[in-house]
């Protein structure tokens, strides 16, 4: 199942993940991108020395890597236990059996590779695309869908230890791809897409052998956990690049859908052109300058509307209550995107709010960091309430969609606010020693040692994409009676990656999983995420819809289990009976609801329980 993506029309995609990272020495890197089976060999050395659990399935991870090494392909194999393969009517719909033919690399051999014919395949997903055309899934269906695709691998993971899949299974794999690449270095299918939709018009580099390694590479590392990869040291630039302060040129809105679903605006963002053009929230778009996007992935549909500054686009919307379509141009502009934004509530300006995009760091200058900005945007709006004659009288710090960063950075902004005690603590197993009976465990516990930036009232704003660092600074803030959690619970990634140079090829870099965290109450959050003191719906009929969080990636690290309940530090039915009384969110909802932009629900909602706070005794 592909999970609903949010994307800004400005921004190129980079899968980075949930990423939660501790800084490592900086070096220089040569002037070389291959990747070989020698890095292949690396990656596995580094796991062996870095990665957290020592209990390695090597079997498990060959059979992992030789799998993402036959999908890397242009023209895409397969690689299936026989058994599960001659079952797999059994654990996949109708639709989803791709027709093909299948061979063995040996007579002997317990595996085969699957071979899909493009051509029906092709013809399948049309078929499936119009059938499910503007088809809304229910939240009961969408669960069914990923428990089901969870049964799916977990059979598939079981079949594979039964083949008990080795290096000379993976190294012959490796062979028959290095001899026929050729035969499998051409597409299936051609795209039939416009030119503007290549990569901002960049020459992509012809896939070779250095693709299959990195791709091989990472299927061993996806055995151990999802969060662990290796990849070029300029693709986790970029990423960074991506929610960092940088601006960019496009209409300045956000979409979602694509594929088999409608791209609808989500939300024009405010004073950008998509708004002064008449885009509305809400709005499907149909086709971009004449040419229908049926069919087109996010990404892609985004590739067709970016582009320079002071060009045209026209896009065909259909929007609710028009009998026709409309078509409306937007001229492209300079959209700037700032990692920390801020603002003093409007008619409520003894608020003051802060947003947080990512915890950013910047050893160039200071001054970019996420901690030093939270600070400057702090007292910026003390003096913007000042100016008004007002005094600030509690914080909103927003920490949705926010999927982490550098593990330093979440304890730095936990310090501004809580005075003293364990922020965070950090545990990963030591290496064995010769005959040793068990595993020791390393702590180490890092407590507030800064004077506080404020002693406000105190909202943290949550959601199921408030990820890692995230997490860390909302159970903080939880943990020690600080302020209020608001929202939904989180994503659940309680494990800490660190970064390394991958040995003898710093094109490369690799993130290896090899910690865990643990708040201050002594609780791992891994899976379970960090309950808000108060749910918030952030949906306009209240209803809290399917996540997707950690719990719902294949092969994460498992939950600690802990029966003990953490304290809860406010009267919540008193909070709740003030809003009740004197809550004005569903009034102020009402009036806007019918506005360009979509209002914040969840915001919009949560300012009551910030004045509750304010009022509490």
């Amino acid at each position: 199942m592909r999970k609903a993506s949010y994307i800004i029309l400005i921004l190129s995609l980079v899968c980075a993940g949930f990423l939660h990272c501790e800084p490592n020495e900086k070096k220089k890197p040569k002037k070389q991108s291959n990747f070989t089976s020698r890095d292949f060999e690396s990656v596995i050395s580094a796991v062996n020395e870095h990665y957290i659990d020592q209990n390695i399935d090597y079997n498990r991870g060959y059979a992992d890597a030789a799998v993402f090494a036959m999908m890397s392909l242009p023209h895409s194999l397969y690689l299936f236990p026989e058994d599960y393969f001659n079952e797999r009517e059994n654990y996949e719909e109708k639709d989803e059996l791709m027709p093909g033919t299948t061979f063995k690399l040996d007579p002997n051999d317990k595996f085969l590779v699957f071979d899909p014919d493009y051509k029906k395949v092709e013809e399948m997903r049309k078929a499936k695309l119009k059938k499910e055309e503007n088809k809304k899934l229910s939240n009961d269906e969408i669960k069914k869908l990923v428990e089901r695709e969870q049964l799916r691998k977990s059979i598939l993971a079981s079949r594979w230890e039964q083949v008990k899949f080795s290096k000379k299974d993976f190294d012959r794999v490796m062979t028959f791809i290095q001899t026929n690449l050729n035969q499998y270095i051409t597409p299936p299918i051609k795209e039939t897409l416009a030119e503007d939709d290549s990569e901002d018009g960049e020459s992509k580099e012809p896939f070779s052998m250095k693709d299959v390694w990195l791709a091989a590479a990472n299927g061993f590392l996806n055995s151990l956990d999802p969060h662990s990869s290796v990849f070029l040291k300029e693709k986790w630039d970029e990423s960074i690049a991506k929610i960092q302060d940088s601006s960019f040129e496009g209409i300045g809105a956000m979409l979602s859908g694509g594929g088999t679903k409608e791209v609808v605006v989500e939300n024009p963002i405010e004073d950008m052109p998509a708004v002064k053009a008449g885009i509305r929230a809400g709005d499907v778009i149909l086709a971009v300058d004449g040419k229908s996007i049926k069919g087109l992935t996010l990404d892609k549909v985004v590739r067709r509307i970016k582009g320079p500054k002071g060009t045209k686009v026209t896009l065909l919307i259909k929007r609710k209550g028009l009998a026709k379509p409309i078509e409306v141009s937007v001229v492209r502009d300079r959209i700037e995107i700032k990692n920390v934004q801020s603002r003093l509530i409007k008619d409520n300006e003894h608020i003051g709010y802060i947003k947080l995009t990512g915890f950013v760091k910047s050893d160039e200058n200071p001054t970019e960091s996420s901690d030093y900005q939270i600070k400057e945007h702090f007292h910026k709006l003390e003096s913007e309430a000042k100016k008004k004659g007002i005094k600030l009288k509690a914080l909103i710090l927003d920490l949705r969609n926010n999927a982490g960063g550098y593990l330093d950075l979440a304890i730095e902004i936990s310090d501004m606010f809580i005075t003293k005690g364990v922020i965070v603590s950090i545990r990963k197993p030591k290496k064995e020693r010769i005959g040793s009976k068990k595993s020791e465990i390393t702590k180490e516990e890092i407590s507030a040692s800064k004077p506080d930036l404020t002693d406000l009232p105190l909202a943290i704003l949550i959601n199921a994409k408030s990820a890692s660092a995230s997490e860390i600074v909302a159970s903080a803030i939880k943990d020690h009676g600080r302020g209020i959690l608001l929202g939904e619970r989180t994503f659940g990634k309680a494990t800490v990656q660190k970064l390394f140079f991958l040995p003898g090829n710093p094109d490369y870099q690799l993130k290896l999983t090899q910690s865990r965290y643990y708040s201050p109450s002594d609780r791992t959050i891994q899976v379970v995420g960090v309950e808000p003191d108060i749910e918030i719906s952030a949906e306009e009929d209240g209803s809290f819809p399917f996540q997707y969080r950690e719990e719902n990636m294949w092969n994460h690290l498992p939950k600690i289990p802990n029966d003990s309940k953490p304290k809860q530090h406010f009267e919540i039915e008193k909070l709740k009976n003030w809003v009740a009384i004197n809550g004005k969110a569903e009034k102020t909802l009402e009036q806007i609801k019918n506005g360009p932009i979509k209002p914040d629900y969840q915001l919009i909602r949560s300012i009551d329980y910030v004045n509750a706070l304010i009022n509490y005794k």
